[in-house]
């Protein structure tokens, strides 16, 4: 049984309050709930490390956002005297939760930090953009509400020590209102002094006094909380230097164009991200953005003004861009950036000079790009030389695969990867038996060559291997590449494709013993065969194979071959619980799960 592991963001859920904790699901949905306004939706990444900070960081934002909606909501009812019972009793709540959530706000913003960094390392393509922003939008959320903490918590103290002289206090403020509301001497007066009496002179003079304390209420109770809880950033400031200052606004001016460019190429906006390098103030970001256009293959002839207008940091990730898209029009960029000072635009110009197959570019790598004496322009020189696909080079891969130089045989294995031929695909297979150590990479680069021919390869080496995580790496490749169906082992030493479900009819191919072909198809009626001195009968399989005829026009053969010399293998996907799929061999009953060998399942066996 063999499992499919995806590492996603495709899925997320709703945060609420009581996910920072049961004992606040009377406040959820209340006014006080800070979540009530908006909608938080949590990213689920599949990787521990990053979902378990999220989680975290948004228990801690959640929490003092709560805080403070509590400490102002009370503050703003006890000025008009109404009851505080409900924010009294969250309040006791917040004070047993909020000092361990401050105390852990420095290491939290640290390791958001640290993550957004490492995010490139961690996950691939639009994955990438999703991490980032969300860590992004994390970050903004604990800078904001870090220095407002000490304030919050300060405010809900507050709150839970004056809560005995509230009634006290409630009771003093109906006493004095009542006399202004039924005063009869306000009546009497009011020929002896007429301007005093005249702005009282209303039908209900209660409303004067109730919209009076109200918008008192607001502003007094605003400016006092507010006063609480940004005491701790004025200070911050003040401790700050003024060059300290601009160097908190630049790292903050980066990581928000850096946020940019995640988003932008996420959602494929490549005209974004041109804006992006062409306007931008830092020159990191403008890098970023040029490389996010090269993954998406787009903005060629921004990338090209960028290598002509822009500065050192610039146009090597604008080479780099225009290297990963590869166009035949920016041919007279890669030859005049093999003839740069930087080697790793020299590398990369040879690699974009390959993609465009040109002749010429193609006499410059092997004559001037391979004899480099830098290690990584010779790489590059070598995954360029591979898109021309040329037989005559698959020499020149296996030359270099026996380098000392570890980054030279890395180079190698792209190459022949990128070559992929069936010649370069077996050298590969090769590889993996003679070098253990490197075996897990060489199947990683057989693995990203999209043709049969690859799949063909990883199924005669799992079929070769008895490593667990040999066959278990094969078998990620496989799934994850979607070769689910049924595959044919040949068994016979000698023999040949046939044209018809006969053995008489006309050979199209050669096959012989461990070659592999995807079963198209079986016919519906059985035949007798002789082998050897037994007759035998059964179906006739038809098997789409690599076709080994001497300048064969296509690539591949179609042909019939007898059931009872072939083993048949099956890529199945099952569901998708724990152990969703399984590689067996149906004529056997033999299987291996791949992602659990040792785990033992029964398949049943075929007749």
């Amino acid at each position: 049984m063999v499992l499919v592991l995806l590492i996603s963001c495709s899925t997320s859920k709703p945060y609420q309050l009581t996910d920072v904790s049961p004992k606040y699901k009377e406040y959820q949905g209340s006014d006080l709930d800070p979540h009530k306004s908006k909608s938080v939706t949590i990213p689920v990444t599949n990787n521990r490390k990053y979902d378990e900070f999220i989680q975290e960081a948004h228990k801690a934002i959640a929490l003092l956002e709560f805080g403070e909606n509590v400490a102002l909501r009370a503050d703003s009812k006890k000025t008009v005297g109404e009851p505080v019972d409900k924010e009294m009793q969250a309040a006791a709540y917040l004070e047993e939760d909020l000092p361990v959530v401050i105390s852990k706000l420095p290491g939290l913003i640290q390791t958001n930090q640290d993550l957004i960094d490492s995010v490139p390392n961690d996950f691939d393509g639009p994955a990438i953009g999703r991490v980032s922003y969300e860590l992004g939008n994390i970050l903004d959320s604990l800078k904001q509400n870090s220095p407002k903490a000490i304030g919050i918590q300060n405010a809900i103290r507050h709150l839970r020590s004056d809560s005995g002289n509230y009634n006290q206090g409630k009771d003093n403020t109906e006493k004095e209102n009542k006399p202004v509301v039924e005063d009869p001497i306000i009546v009497t007066n009011e020929v002896e002094t007429p301007k005093k009496i005249i702005p009282n002179k209303v039908e209900n003079p209660s409303k004067i006094s109730i919209k009076r304390l109200n918008r008192k209420a607001k502003v007094t109770g605003k400016a006092k909380v507010t006063d609480q809880i940004n005491e701790s950033v004025k200070k911050e400031e003040e401790v700050l230097s003024e060059e300290e200052k601009k160097d908190r606004e630049y790292t903050d001016q980066i990581r928000k164009g850096l946020v940019q460019v995640f988003q932008w190429e996420y959602y494929r906006k490549p005209k974004n991200l041109e804006k992006i390098l062409t306007t931008h103030p830092i020159p990191r970001v403008r890098a970023a953005a040029a490389l996010a256009l090269g993954r998406l293959k787009a903005g060629r002839v921004s990338l090209e003004n960028a290598i002509d207008k822009d500065g050192y940091q610039v146009r090597p990730a604008a080479y780099k861009a225009l290297s990963d898209i590869g166009d035949k029009r920016s041919l007279s960029y890669f030859i005049a950036g093999t003839k740069a000072e930087d080697p790793e635009v020299i590398a990369v110009s040879y690699e974009g000079l390959g993609k465009t197959k040109d002749p010429a570019g193609r006499e410059m790598i092997l004559t001037t790009g391979l004899s480099s004496e830098f290690v990584v322009i010779v790489s590059g020189a070598l995954r360029g030389l591979a898109y021309h696909k040329l037989d005559a080079d698959v020499e020149v891969f296996s030359k270099f695969l026996k380098s000392n130089d570890q980054d030279i045989k890395v180079a190698s294995l792209e190459a022949l990867a990128i070559h992929g031929s069936r010649e370069s695909l077996r050298i590969l297979e090769k590889f993996v038996s003679e070098e253990p150590n490197m075996a897990l990479l060489a199947i990683d680069e057989i693995s990203k060559n999209p043709s049969l021919s690859a799949t063909f390869a990883l199924i005669r080496l799992n079929e070769s291997q008895t490593d667990e995580k040999i066959n278990k790496r094969i078998g990620e490749c496989l799934l994850r590449r979607k070769a689910f169906g049924k595959y044919a082992i040949i068994l016979i030493e000698d023999d040949y494709l046939r044209a018809e479900p006969n053995e008489r009819s006309r050979p199209v191919s050669y096959i012989k013993n461990k070659e592999i072909g995807l079963i198209l198809s079986e016919t519906k009626k059985e035949y007798a065969v002789r082998i050897g001195e037994d007759i035998l009968t059964d179906k006739y399989i038809q098997v789409k194979m690599e076709s080994t005829l001497p300048g064969a026009r296509e690539a591949f053969v179609t042909g019939w071959v007898f059931y009872p010399k072939l083993d048949i293998i099956e890529v199945k996907q099952l569901g998708s619980d724990g152990n969703s799929g399984k590689y067996s061999n149906l004529k056997k009953g033999k299987h291996n799960n791949l992602f659990n060998p040792i785990e033992e399942i029964k398949v049943p066996k075929k007749d």
